[in-house]
């Protein structure tokens, strides 16, 4: 598929990862209308698809047409935000020293997010408290038996 530089904004915002409609238009600067459309573009190509009223994630296709230009990586990290605060779901935006990138995390995989970073840490920082702290989280979260393939 030919894609126009809005319809690849568009599938670049969602690569970032899932999406909701006011987040698209929101990045992509693009008129509700023109967004709506593009959703349904896509959508209709299989290189989006809507995984919940409104929510939309990128598919293989979607990231092959792509070709592989997402996700950046954002370099050293400078700063993080949460900017999308859902009781389930949360996105942090993690900007770092050549661009940022956004990341979604639920239960499931906020635990594989702190098994990643307890195995960095402990590399590199393994007296410090947050590693002790992400050890007992995941040590508990194994104990309820919900830590699998972390």
């Amino acid at each position: 598929m030919d894609l126009n530089d809005d319809a690849r904004r568009v599938l670049q915002v969602i690569a970032h990862g899932r999406s909701n409609r006011h987040h698209i238009r929101q990045q992509s600067a693009l008129a509700e209308a023109d967004a709506t459309d593009i959703l349904a573009t896509l959508t209709d190509a299989g290189l989006v698809t809507e995984v919940d009223r409104g929510l939309f994630a990128i598919t293989s296709d979607g990231r092959d047409e792509l070709d592989r230009e997402y996700p950046a990586e954002a370099g050293f990290l400078r700063e993080t935000s949460v900017i999308h605060d859902a009781p389930t779901i949360k996105t942090l935006r993690l900007r770092g020293d050549r661009g940022l990138v956004e990341v979604q995390v639920d239960e499931q995989s906020v635990l594989k997010m702190a098994g990643a970073l307890g195995t960095v840490l402990a590399d590199t920082h393994s007296t410090h408290d947050a590693v002790a702290a992400l050890e007992e989280l995941l040590d508990s979260d194994a104990g309820e038996g919900t830590a699998d393939g972390v």
